[in-house]
């Protein structure tokens, strides 16, 4: 099982992909959906300006979309 996810972060523009497959040290940042609560004291950065990306849970999820695959 993997998870897809991008970043659009906002304050650089950059736009980034990234692929994920099941493994406790790397689903921290990436296993979330719409339902589930988002961590923000954790920064979860942006990998280009490392500008933190979940300042609010708002806009972690305007700017991370996840997408699972089975």
């Amino acid at each position: 099982m993997g998870v897809n996810y991008s970043i659009d972060c906002r304050h650089c523009g950059q736009h980034s992909d990234y692929t994920t497959y099941t493994d406790a040290r790397t689903m921290r940042c990436a296993d979330i959906d719409s339902s589930m609560h988002v961590d923000t004291e954790f920064a979860i950065r942006c990998p280009v300006c490392r500008s933190k990306l979940n300042t609010t849970e708002a806009d972690f999820r305007a700017q991370v979309r996840v997408v699972r695959q089975a």
